[in-house]
């Protein structure tokens, strides 16, 4: 929530430091701004503008601000964009070298260890950048490390579910009534995917709980440095930003300590395992198409939908705080918003498919056609003035929105993909699901660039945001995965280890 504002700002202050002329000041900084000319206004809807008073008259016109360049030419407010597009990048590469890790040894838990504690130091080196708006650069590189290290901790995290799944009493129940005759693959289908979804559901909405909790206690520290102890926004954002660190280190800790190894079988000796990991990505991608095109369809469309929203929350932020005048204490509530109803919904829509019966795909498709209001309604701002994200109060009611259909979408993503994980290579394919969820992020975060480098302008990103929603929620719901599931949980082996291609195991 902070970070890409704290980042936005220094970068923003930095390139006017570099500019000829001096910022103009801001209108409200008079004492009689009414009749105030050549001074900025951030105008609802349309950002900072600079106000022209005709003197006769007293008519009241805009202009943009001056066109700003950081070192390389870059415009300030693309430099997050950019960051955040090549840090995922990076992702990718890590994620396919350490994915195997997971699935020799005690590589799972320890991987989830070292990414967690990485990522948690650099969430609090935040707290350095305040100090001057030069470092904007540094907020850059440590966007980049903390996002790696979040997704590689996320990717051995993941990989736990499947074996929770088959150790669940449900899932063990169905098969010992398999092997009576009393039950059939049908139900110990129905039996995993009940548990999977009832596991990622829950799993989900409880990170959505101690992030709204954590996300509060950062609210309170922007108000107390805001309003009490005055302080500006850059190390209201800082010290927000950085807690989120703190939080992570302080819960990582007793968490993993109760975590069970659940060791994998021995690495395989005389092999490089972080060059294995890219060997063992090769093997499982030409596996699954022979085996299960549609599992590849599938990651094809998670790439495009889970970009999609990721960037949502990534633009809302700024489009808040650039285009809407928000300020930081309603940034704040805006912050606390998503994530409460995104535990919220990531319940109610677990108890609606049970209620109903729906599939975790049906549930998934709905998810996304909902998520697309959001940018849907924004694109209306082309068109008029009055309505289409052109109020703060608009944004609020698409915050709880958002909320309540995000957390059950990426709740119901991840358990479609783990019911058509093969059974002994959870790390890999998790790896494969970050590559398509956190490493595809660099897609939107890359085009939302190139249009605020272009246009200056954030709105025009919508476009993208609508197509990658509804594009994908389409294409998923014509797509029959039952028979992919069916090959991933079958009895032919996955082999991927040795010297066998798909073509061999096909």
């Amino acid at each position: 929530m902070f970070v890409p504002l704290l980042v936005d700002d220094l970068a923003n202050t930095f390139a006017w430091s570099r500019h000829s002329t001096a910022r103009p000041e801001s209108c409200a900084s008079f004492e009689d701004d009414a009749v105030q000319t050549n001074c900025v206004q951030c105008v609802e809807g349309d950002g900072e503008q600079i106000r022209l008073v005709d003197p006769v008259s007293g008519a009241v016109s805009y202009s943009d601000l001056p066109s700003l360049k950081l070192p390389g030419g870059i415009n300030p407010t693309s430099f997050i964009f950019t960051m955040i597009s090549i840090s995922v990048l990076f992702q990718a590469i890590v994620f396919i070298t350490v994915g195997s890790l997971g699935d020799y040894g005690n590589y799972r838990r320890r991987g989830l260890v070292i990414s967690s504690t990485l990522g948690a130091c650099a969430c609090c080196l935040f707290i350095v950048l305040p100090f001057s708006a030069s470092l904007y650069w540094l907020g850059g590189l440590l966007i980049m490390l903390s996002n790696i290290s979040l997704g590689v901790s996320v990717v051995f995290y993941n990989s736990y579910l499947p074996l929770m799944v088959e150790d669940s009493a449900l899932v063990q129940g169905a098969l010992e009534g398999k092997a009576e005759g009393a039950l059939g693959d049908d139900d110990v289908y129905k039996a995993r995917e009940a548990a999977n979804s009832e596991y990622s559901s829950k799993g989900q909405m409880w990170g959505y709980v101690g992030g709204t909790t954590c996300l509060v206690l950062s609210v309170v520290v922007v108000v107390v440095c805001s309003v009490a102890l005055k302080a500006s926004d850059w190390w209201s954002y800082g010290i927000a930003a950085s807690l989120s660190g703190v939080w992570w280190l302080a819960f990582s800790a007793p968490a993993i300590a109760r975590l069970p190894e659940r060791p994998g079988p021995p690495a395989p000796k005389d092999v490089n395992l972080l060059l294995q990991g890219w060997l063992r990505t090769g093997r499982l991608l030409r596996h699954l198409h022979a085996v299960s095109p549609n599992t590849n369809v599938f990651l094809l469309l998670f790439f495009v939908f889970s970009d999609g929203y990721a960037t949502i929350a990534t633009v809302s932020v700024l489009f808040a705080s650039r285009e809407l005048c928000m300020g930081a204490l309603e940034l704040s509530a805006l912050a606390v918003i998503v994530p409460l109803f995104a535990a919220v919904g990531g319940y109610a829509w677990h108890a609606a498919q049970v209620r109903t019966g729906w599939s975790s795909k049906r549930v998934l498709v709905l998810n996304l056609l909902f998520l697309a209001v959001l940018p849907l309604w924004g694109c209306v701002g082309f068109f008029t003035t009055s309505i289409g994200l052109r109020k703060p109060a608009e944004l609020y009611v698409l915050a709880v929105w958002f909320g309540m259909c995000l957390g059950s979408a990426q709740a119901f993503g991840r358990a479609v993909f783990s019911e058509l994980i093969p059974k002994g290579h959870e790390s890999d394919m998790f790896a494969l699901f970050e590559i398509t969820d956190k490493g595809s992020s660099w897609m939107g975060p890359l085009i939302a660039a190139s249009v605020v480098q272009t246009t200056g302008k954030i709105r025009p990103v919508l476009i993208y945001l609508l197509c990658a929603m509804v594009l994908p929620g389409g294409l998923l719901h014509a797509l029959d995965l039952e028979p992919s599931i069916r090959a991933a949980k079958g009895d032919a082996a996955l082999a991927i280890d040795g010297t066998e291609d798909a073509d061999d195991v096909k």
